[in-house]
């Protein structure tokens, strides 16, 4: 049995700085330690395991995924009080949580972090306590009580414990403060939609980690600003420019190979609000070709059979961007633009999607007239009215007569 001392650990400990388990970790103390743990508050993470001293180490193996080293390096610590919360943390069973308890004792903190361990792994359905603890360690508890309460459907207790986590985590750092207004800001958005409140919570978390090692963490909260942003451009149209800077701020970091879901959403939402600005000006056909490139790199991404509706959406948005992109190549691109309509309509169901089917259908017959290959427009334009019409899409049905009627006309035209 492991006999707990009257210690308590090391401050500020970096609860919460990370994502997954790595946020949950203790370190004990040791030569460097203390450096270690401030210049963690402050946002500088050494660079490789070896740079962490002592037993820190076990915080850099986790962080690079290396659980069952991390784990050696505890064991090697025998009956170390925080390597028995840390072995609790990266492997939860009821023996270690026995263990992590007795070790913990009658410290508050350390049984904050054992039931925070405990709660998370579903060992134990009790949240921890925030009495008679600050800083580091009630963010933590009240970040886990947050997530209970919307495991009980209440939002508004929810957002309460992360507000009341907001002055602990500001006496910390500005890592963790990041964190907590990119928490209450992804609440808001989720609870009550997109508003400027929760543009400006993320804009202070993203001001918070300039300069810090934390650059996957703002280039998430940027994505997350853009998709807000975009939303609300449906009634404030500047908000599109906005929108767009910040998933662009976001593909500074995020890249296909690390971060390929979060990469490719930020590319199709840069195309998306391109594609949704007014083309009024000469260099506006410049947007149009980001916009291109934007929707080639989702699609890298994104599949049929791996992100259907995301590879539906790209894949229409750059056929319908290549028929009006400036190109020396115009030929090209509208035939590829057809190639991709085609695509689009292997993965369509006539049965449960008619009039899907005939919008790509009638986009594809526009690239095919365009390209004057008049037999094959005319007979996409047929298929899609027919559709529309059974539909009783009757706007649709008119649109599709104008374009035959435009199709007559030309051909007469050169006749």
């Amino acid at each position: 049995m492991i006999e707990p001392d009257t210690a308590t650990a090391m401050r500020p400990q970096p609860l919460g700085l990370f994502d997954g388990p790595a946020g949950l970790l203790l370190v004990p103390p040791g030569a460097g330690v203390d450096a270690l743990l401030e210049a963690l508050a402050t946002g500088t993470v050494p660079d490789g395991t070896e740079a962490w001293p002592g037993a820190s180490r076990v915080v850099a193996l986790v962080l690079a995924d290396d659980v069952e080293t991390a784990l050696a390096v505890l064991a090697d610590l025998g009956d170390d009080r925080v390597a028995a919360i840390d072995r609790l943390v990266l492997a939860p069973t009821p023996d270690h949580l026995v263990a992590a308890r007795a070790a913990a004792g009658d410290d508050p903190e350390l049984r904050t972090v054992v039931a925070a361990a405990a709660y998370a792994s579903g060992l134990s359905d009790e949240p921890p306590a925030v009495d008679g603890i600050d800083g580091e360690f009630a963010v933590l508890a009240l970040t886990v009580r947050a997530a209970r309460a919307l495991e009980f459907t209440d939002p508004r207790g929810a957002l309460r414990s992360l507000e009341e986590a907001l002055p602990h985590a500001r006496d910390v750092g500005p890592v963790l403060t990041a964190r907590v207004l990119g928490s209450i800001a992804e609440h808001l958005h989720h609870h009550r939609g997109a508003n400027d409140d929760v543009l400006a919570l993320y804009d202070d978390a993203i001001r918070l980690l300039a300069g810090t090692d934390h650059r996957e963490l703002q280039a998430g909260f940027h994505l997350e600003r853009g998709l807000v942003a975009h939303q609300l451009a449906d009634v404030q149209r500047h908000r599109l420019t906005e929108a767009v800077r910040s998933y662009q701020s976001a593909l500074i970091v995020l890249d296909e190979m690390h971060h390929a879901d979060r990469f490719a959403l930020a590319n199709m939402n840069v195309a998306v609000a391109i594609l949704s600005m007014p083309m009024t000006q000469a260099s506006d056909q410049v947007r149009l070709g980001v916009a291109v490139q934007s929707l080639r790199a989702a699609l890298r991404v994104y599949r049929p059979d791996t992100h259907p509706w995301e590879w539906s959406s790209s894949q229409m948005n750059l056929a319908n961007a290549l028929q009006y992109l400036p190109s020396t190549h115009r030929e090209e691109n509208l035939q590829e633009s057809v190639e991709l309509y085609e695509e689009v309509l292997a993965h369509r169901s006539r049965r449960s999607d008619p009039v899907g089917v005939a919008r790509v259908l009638a986009n594809q017959a526009n690239a095919l007239a365009h390209l004057a290959v008049w037999d094959h427009a005319i007979a996409k334009y047929t298929d899609a009215r027919d559709l529309f019409a059974q539909a009783g899409d009757l706007d649709a049905v008119a649109v599709v007569d104008r374009q035959l009627d435009q199709i007559d006309q030309t051909r007469g035209d050169r006749t």
